[in-house]
C-alpha cells in the first residue's frame, strides 16, 4: 500500500527515480517479466530477485555456490529436482543455469505440474540429459 506502483506511479517510472538513487538496482516483483520490463527502462544494472512465476535468477546462483562449495564441483553430477516443477520459478532459474553445466537432471513432478515442455527442450538442445518422473523411486538406484 507504501509503494510507488501502489500509488498509481508506473514500474517505469519508479526505475526512472531509482536511476538517481543507484548505481545497481535489485528488484523482486509479482508480475512475471517485470524485471526485463525495468530494464528497458533504465541504463543502469537490474538484479532480477524474482518476478512472479518467472524467473529467481539470484537463488539459482546461490544454489550453484552452495553445491560448489559443499561438493567442489557441478560437472558430472545428477541433479534431482521434485516438487511442483510448472510454478516454481527457482526451479526455473535453476535448470536454465544448471543447463550451462554437464549435468543429468531428474525431474520429478505430480501430473498436471511437470517442468513447462519449453524449458525441458531448451536444456536438452544444450545437450543436458533430462528425465522426467511422476515418483522420487525411479531415481533412486
Amino acid at each position: 500500500q507504501n509503494s510507488a506502483v501502489a500509488k498509481g506511479e508506473s514500474l517505469e517510472d519508479f526505475v526512472r527515480v531509482m536511476e538517481g538513487y543507484c548505481d545497481v538496482l535489485v528488484l523482486r516483483h509479482p508480475e512475471k517479466g517485470a524485471v526485463q520490463k525495468a530494464a528497458s527502462s533504465m541504463r543502469k544494472p537490474i538484479i532480477n530477485a524474482g518476478d512472479g512465476v518467472g524467473e529467481h535468477p539470484t537463488q539459482a546462483l546461490l544454489d550453484i555456490f552452495t553445491i560448489r562449495e559443499e561438493i567442489g564441483t557441478v560437472n558430472g553430477l545428477t541433479i534431482t529436482l521434485c516438487g511442483d516443477l510448472k510454478h516454481g520459478r527457482t526451479v526455473h532459474s535453476l535448470v536454465y543455469l544448471l543447463s550451462l553445466y554437464d549435468v543429468k537432471l531428474n525431474l520429478v513432478s505430480p501430473k498436471g505440474l511437470e517442468m513447462p515442455p519449453s524449458m525441458v527442450a531448451d536444456a536438452r538442445a544444450r545437450n543436458i540429459s533430462v528425465t522426467e518422473h511422476s515418483t522420487l523411486d525411479a531415481c533412486i538406484p
